[in-house]
């Protein structure tokens, strides 16, 4: 536990240090940071190019898999960054940061008072994500994280989260939580892009592979005949702290099944990922449930 602490309070100072440095040297140190962890983690950096070779039948030229290498480090480094920033960030300044492509979809299902659901993807700086939705289209909104063995750290991170008007929902009993914020009218969200296990997902064709995915969130927009919204945010003409949210039509539950939900969202998720390659999180291991043979080295 002392241990524990001594991370916490380390981990605490140098996210307030950083934040006496403007921030555009704090982006300069974060990608610095990126690019180390390039060229040592070879590992992962592996895994990204497993993914690319196979989802892309390896008519991917090098040049291609090394800069989509070198982007998802930096996307993940920069998660951290706005994670460390975002309760400094005032409605305003998001305002100024950020374009958003097919706003009526929101102000529609908001307009109606009724609750939503909206589904996204490890696309893009997906911290910053939940932040500005929270603080600019839905306060409230109820999401989903994944506790850390560290519990103060893991305390200091759904604090960071909520306070930018999220309800932060542990993964451990989610669905029952999400459940019971549905039956209050209150908007919810959830990541499905990653892999599950077979036992728990449905198969769809994702990026042109078969993959099992969470059905989740389908099965509670069909239990409340609520849609589903995707929702993404990618960055802005190459410029981090410039982005662009991207919103698709709403998917009604009525007269479709599960499966045919579940492939919908799959389907834009791949339309997403293949128009903007830079921007999603290739080093997860997607693929190991329906073709663990691609990580075998």
């Amino acid at each position: 536990m002392i241990k524990y602490k001594i991370e916490y309070y380390l981990i605490v100072f140098f996210a307030k240090f950083l934040m006496l440095f403007p921030k555009r040297w704090r982006i300069r140190f974060f990608k610095g940071l990126a690019y180390l962890t390039f060229l040592f983690y070879k590992k992962n950096r592996r895994v990204i190019e497993q993914n690319l070779l196979y989802v892309y039948d390896k008519k991917i030229s090098k040049k291609e898999i090394k800069e989509i290498q070198k982007s998802c480090y930096q996307k993940l480094f920069l998660n951290v960054l706005n994670i460390i920033e975002d309760e400094y960030i005032s409605k305003e300044e998001i305002e100024k940061m950020i374009i958003v492509e097919n706003k009526e979809f929101i102000d529609k299902l908001v307009k109606d008072k009724k609750p939503f659901i909206y589904v996204t993807a490890h696309i893009g700086n997906i911290d910053f994500l939940g932040c500005l939705v929270g603080k600019l289209f839905t306060p409230g909104m109820y999401q989903v994280y994944q506790k850390l063995n560290n519990p103060f750290l893991s305390e200091y991170m759904r604090s960071k989260r909520e306070s930018c008007n999220l309800k932060m929902v542990e993964k451990h009993g989610a669905v029952k939580q999400l459940v019971l914020a549905l039956k209050k009218n209150k908007v919810i969200s959830l990541i499905i892009d990653q892999a599950v296990n077979p036992k728990y997902g449905q198969e769809v064709i994702f990026l042109g592979k078969k993959v099992e995915q969470t059905p989740t969130a389908s099965m509670l927009a069909k239990k409340f005949n609520i849609p589903l919204l995707p929702i993404f945010i990618v960055s802005n003409d190459d410029k981090e702290e410039r982005y662009k949210i991207i919103l698709k039509e709403p998917i009604y539950p009525e007269n479709r099944s599960i499966q045919e939900l579940n492939q919908l969202q799959a389907d834009i998720l791949s339309e997403i990922i293949l128009k903007y390659p830079k921007e999603w999180f290739w080093c997860h291991k997607r693929f190991k449930n329906s073709n663990p043979k691609i990580y075998q080295d």
